[in-house]
């Protein structure tokens, strides 16, 4: 009986201090900056309207409802050129995860952003927001290896980077994606469209649809069985991420779903993005390696 308890304790203590390949959390570091660079691209133009106190909310109103505490730096940016500097150096922020550049601040300020807007502007908020704020969180507290960043070439002359690090960033990461899915599934289960296999029926007649049109009228039995496979697909994913032999089912199977919706759906690509970002972390050092081989090496 002790030795089975010590074999799952040793079993659960490894799924978080457990070696890593610290390229796949560089990988993950910069594919999170790109589409965090890319979300405050799209929030930009917009910032008066959202974060001002001339836009369409006004933040005391925003205060008196929120839940808890109003933590957001844009209760100290009420004009439009308070809100620009504040994003512009978020912006910096991202430009160094990216980079590599004092990493751990910077997914700091990156994070503060996420929380911050979300807070003065719930109105706004979508379901990649989400995503892109709790991945905030655990970039911000996974470990920031040296490798693929500026900083690395310094580095290399002192030491050589290093190449293993705790893996608990990653193990956080998969349940954060497992997480997703599952929770999607089970608020679905209460919905009387995707019950029904009317939803995307529904959703295609919408103005949220790409292309809506009459046309969805001649396909509801198809689009009938559109609705329950992708439930059944956003159940399998995380089960085929975790097993090593259909990990690249499960790679395969959610791309080609987040971007049937990207497809299908008007302005939602930065939520395929945001969701790839997750996936990441079920890649592995063989991955690694090949990708390696196909980048271009400096002499």
């Amino acid at each position: 009986m002790k030795t089975g308890t010590q074999s799952l304790q040793s079993r659960f203590t490894g799924l978080f201090l457990n070696p890593a390949d610290s390229r796949i959390y560089a990988c993950i570091r910069i594919a999170f900056a790109l589409v965090s660079l890319l979300n405050l691209m799209q929030i930009w133009p917009d910032r008066e309207i959202f974060f001002t106190d001339a836009g369409m909310v006004d933040q005391e109103v925003v205060r008196k409802y929120t839940v808890g505490a109003y933590l957001s730096v844009f209760d100290l940016c009420h004009d439009v050129s308070a809100v620009s500097t504040y994003m512009l150096f978020s912006g910096c922020g991202m430009v160094l995860l990216l980079l590599g550049v004092w990493p751990r601040v910077a997914a700091g300020i990156v994070y503060v952003w996420y929380v911050s807007y979300g807070m003065r502007a719930p109105l706004i908020l979508v379901g990649w927001d989400e995503v892109l704020r709790s991945t905030a969180f655990l970039v911000l507290v996974s470990p920031m290896p040296e490798c693929w960043s500026l900083r690395s070439r310094k580095a290399r002359k002192r030491a050589a980077p290093e190449m293993q690090v705790p893996c608990y960033g990653l193990t956080l990461m998969k349940v954060q994606l497992t997480a997703i899915y599952l929770q999607a599934v089970l608020a679905r289960l209460d919905n009387e469209y995707w019950m029904s296999g009317d939803f995307m029926s529904f959703f295609l007649l919408s103005h949220n649809a790409r292309w809506p049109g009459l046309w969805v009228l001649n396909y509801g039995l198809l689009l009938k069985g559109v609705t329950y496979l992708v439930l059944l697909v956003e159940l399998a994913i995380p089960f085929l991420l975790m097993v090593p032999k259909w990990r690249w089912f499960g790679f395969g199977a959610g791309i080609l779903l987040h971007a049937g919706i990207s497809l299908m759906s008007y302005n939602l690509m930065l939520f395929f993005l945001a969701m790839m970002t997750l996936y990441l972390s079920f890649l592995k050092p063989e991955d690694m390696d090949w990708l390696e081989r196909r980048l271009p090496r400096r002499s």
